[in-house]
């Protein structure tokens, strides 16, 4: 039987900050309540929105919630435990939205005195929170808006006295001026990126978050904890692939045949999945491509990893320029959707994308669609304020990209409303080559790696890889997964069950706060569900076991966002689906070519998946027998009394 309690004392600060912007009332809670059902983070998050804001309320209203949540275990040792969810009305679907993101930001608040923040209302004019051991203060922000990410960083530290330990969460011009696809990013590089929480924060005119704190946090048993965490940083020195991540995630990338490069890599907005080896060595030669860039590498908090490149241009016509970041979703959306292997450009466009504030994955989708729209003859010239959109012209795209955020010209401006508004402003048949899922434009590939689209299909956060997804056997090896789970990435058949173990993990993951990549995402062996059961029993107090964590505990999240979306929005079975391009056209190129998202396929991994679950299969929707063993008879009755609710 799950335990119904997690002592407040422990990890947890204990209180919820709560800002209403439009009466400028601010107050606290208690986290307790909370926290008895969900663990921390995005559990807590999204338990608030379901039970506080009304349906029928739009991403735009003053009753829409903004929450951050820090995970239960930031702020002690737990090695990458340093994650922040942000969630809020989702701006692309209507129904839960949620980005997470790492840095220093989030043990910062833990040591201030908060678990989460909470903002409600929309403010007369743009302000920013200050946070400071208990505190906190709204203040005028009309001095830092209209600067970008790096301009306010220094600002906004210079009317604080540079004190070199405050952390900034904040929004870039494309937040402010509400573009669809906005981020929060905190530490001027680190994105909050899906779901745009950034434009819900520009539309709460709140440019900031400024958190310092001086506390500290408390775990329960701190002799076994102390042991647990050297023992789990023991395990991550000693995963074979942590040197390779201390140079960067993208060094694997360094080889053309290194399977991500044609599992994972959509090329031409979706025309073809491989992408010929010239290019790759161009854009990765570690002499002339993008490592050439590096300059050093810096790590989050408590984080034995350390994954993040600093980039300073050390050629081309963005000499000098620098900035953190250049991940996989550089190669997947800056590089192979643009079809641009030109090393300086796709650089500079990760940082200027963003100093700029914007999603990365919406600029990238968003521009290579109206890239292949000007290919096709659908636009023209004309249409596009001048610009001559051809894929591999990476200035173009940050040209783009640029104006989008600034909302510079009708046609930048139109795609600043949405890309799937822009398509029914568009028609002739624009709709289908835009890759979305349910609303959000999306860079993810579907038809190679089955349990990467599954996951991306089914996130309901609408068309995210991190709730799920597997890019096969040899990604980082099979160490942690059960022997008899077969996870063939080209087979239909192994893959729910594969994604069902990962969501649930990333469930945990982002309740507790601990980073994906200092965790068990896709065959890593950083850290286990073991090791997890023993922070919850030795940090939280919270007496449990592994199996008990992923069978009672870890589905408790999925669930409450699933409710959110069947109570706010029509989403359903078929928007599980993938895009109707991948269905029908198969990949063209490469070792997986003739490949295809079959339906037949995808319906028959949905059935499976959702039955893992514990949904009906036939509509996908929640069931009293499921949501009451977990413990949420509040949301199973919410759902009936909507006629949503399959009473089995």
């Amino acid at each position: 039987m799950r335990q119904a309690h997690l002592a407040c004392n422990n990890c947890l600060a204990g209180k919820i900050l709560r800002v209403n912007l439009s009466t400028k009332k601010i107050w606290t809670e208690p986290t307790e309540p909370y926290a008895m059902l969900a663990l921390g983070g995005r559990g807590i998050n999204s338990l608030i929105m379901l039970r506080d804001i009304p349906v029928g309320t739009k991403w735009y209203d003053r009753e829409n919630l903004l929450c951050f949540g820090v995970g239960s275990l930031v702020g002690t040792m737990v090695p990458g435990a340093a994650r922040v969810d942000v969630s809020s009305i989702n701006v692309f679907s209507g129904g839960k939205g949620s980005a997470n993101v790492g840095g220093f930001w989030g043990a910062e608040l833990k040591f201030a005195g908060f678990d989460n923040i909470i903002v409600s209302g929309i403010s007369d004019k743009p302000v920013y929170l200050w946070v400071h051991d208990g505190e906190a203060e709204l203040m005028d922000a009309s001095f830092v808006w209209g600067k970008s990410i790096n301009e306010s960083e220094r600002v906004i530290r210079a009317a604080h006295g540079n004190d070199p330990c405050i952390e900034i969460a904040q929004i870039g011009p494309s937040g402010e001026n509400q573009v669809r696809g906005s981020a929060v990013i905190v530490d001027t590089a680190k994105a909050a990126g899906g779901s745009g929480v950034g434009c819900v924060m520009g539309v709460k005119k709140l440019k900031a978050i400024v958190v310092r704190g001086t506390g500290s946090v408390t775990v329960c048993n701190p002799h076994y904890f102390m042991a647990e965490v050297e023992k789990a940083f023991e395990q991550c020195a000693a995963e074979p692939t942590a040197p390779i991540m201390r140079k960067s995630l993208t060094n694997y990338y360094a080889d053309p045949k290194f399977e991500g490069w044609d599992q994972i890599m959509v090329v031409r907005n979706g025309q073809d999945e491989w992408w010929p080896d010239s290019k790759k060595l161009q854009l990765m030669n570690p002499e002339t491509g993008a490592p050439s860039h590096r300059a050093g590498m810096r790590a989050c908090f408590n984080c034995p990893t350390g994954c993040m490149s600093f980039m300073k241009m050390k050629k081309g016509p963005h000499t000098g320029y620098t900035g953190e970041g250049f991940w996989v979703n550089t190669l997947m959306g800056h590089a192979c959707r643009m079809d641009n292997s030109e090393p300086d450009s796709v650089v500079y466009s990760w940082l200027k994308n963003n100093d700029l504030g914007m999603d990365s994955d919406y600029a990238a989708s968003t521009c290579a669609w109206v890239f292949e729209l000007y290919e096709k003859g659908i636009i023209t010239k004309e249409d596009t304020d001048g610009l001559e959109l051809e894929f591999g012209n990476g200035e173009v795209f940050i040209e783009l990209m640029t104006r989008i955020a600034y909302r510079r010209g009708a046609f930048a401006n139109m795609l600043a409303d949405g890309a799937v508004q822009a398509a029914e402003k568009i028609g002739r048949n624009a709709i289908y080559y835009l890759a979305n899922m349910k609303g959000q434009p999306s860079i993810e590939p579907f038809r190679a790696c089955r349990g990467w689209g599954l996951a991306v299909a089914t996130s309901p956060v609408a068309g995210r890889h991190l709730r799920g997804s597997s890019i096969g056997t040899n990604r980082f090896g099979p160490r942690p997964r059960p022997s008899s789970m077969p996870v063939n990435p080209k087979v239909f058949e192994d893959q729910p069950k594969i994604c069902y173990w990962q969501g649930r993990s990333k469930e945990l993951e982002d309740s507790f706060g601990i980073c994906n990549y200092a965790g068990t995402w896709s065959g890593a062996n950083y850290q286990t569900i073991e090791n997890f059961a023993s922070y919850a029993k030795n940090a939280m107090g919270l007496d449990t076991t592994p199996e008990e964590l992923m069978e009672y505990y870890a589905p408790i999240g999925r669930n409450l966002e699933k409710a959110f979306n069947t109570l706010h929005t029509k989403l359903d079975r078929k928007d599980d689906m993938p895009p109707l391009r991948f269905q029908r056209e198969p990949i063209k190129s490469g070792p997986n070519a003739g490949m295809r998202a079959e339906p037949e396929g995808y319906n028959k991994m949905l059935d499976m998946f959702y039955e893992l679950w514990g949904w009906d299969v036939t509509t996908g929707l929640q069931t009293r027998s499921t949501l009451e063993r977990l413990g949420l008879r509040e949301v199973a009755e919410k759902l009936a009394s909507v006629g949503k609710l399959i009473e089995k």
